[in-house]
């Protein structure tokens, strides 16, 4: 019997370590306190790849085996920027520099799905981690400019998920992982 439903609700996202986890938590605390929203739940915090939506289960293996033909080194964030979208009710990290690590690795996968023939978000990729939702009002540009605390995040792994409904919000499960090797790894084998 299989553990994958008929069909599941899908993305690939970038996983922070504990450290960097309990930063954007606190974070998220103080921006749902000043804007009477939700906090992500922190476990939930993640930065999103690129969404797949709802697909037959069948999908999966081509997922992981587009997942498995990418090979990138771990790279450095700085999450700095403050974003508030859908008229200020979802509050989010994003960075004020881009980060070419990061392009490189989501314009791979985004190779990867398409040569597969796996459709996707095709949005503009705009990096950011949500830290509040339903928020009621924008933080006060006072509390919270535009620029926030930079939280430092050094990108060492990505993941294929699955988004579930519960009655407390989205739990996630991760349906494979993927190491990004270390930059000293990859200077080693050039040599």
């Amino acid at each position: 019997m299989s553990s994958v439903a008929p069909s599941v609700r899908l993305f690939f996202a970038l996983w922070p370590q504990e450290a960097v986890r309990k930063q954007l938590a606190r974070l998220a605390r103080r921006i749902a306190d000043q804007c009477a929203g939700r906090c992500v739940r922190p476990e939930n915090l993640h930065l999103t790849l690129a969404f797949i939506g709802e697909v037959d289960s069948s999908v999966v293996p081509i997922l992981r085996q587009a997942g498995s033909a990418i090979h990138r080194t771990s790279f450095d964030l700085l999450l700095d920027k403050l974003h508030c979208w859908g008229k200020g009710s979802i509050i989010a990290a994003g960075v004020s520099q881009p980060c070419g690590e990061l392009t490189v690795l989501v314009q791979d996968l985004r190779n990867q799905l398409s040569a597969a023939g796996v459709r996707y978000d095709t949005v503009k990729f705009v990096p950011h981690v949500t830290l509040v939702r339903n928020a009621k009002r924008e933080p006060e540009q006072k509390h919270f400019p535009e620029t926030i605390p930079p939280v430092a995040w050094a990108a060492d792994r990505w993941s294929l998920v699955q988004s579930r409904p519960t009655p407390y919000g989205s739990a996630y499960q991760s349906f494979a992982d993927w190491a990004l090797a270390s930059q000293d790894f990859d200077e080693h084998h050039r040599a």
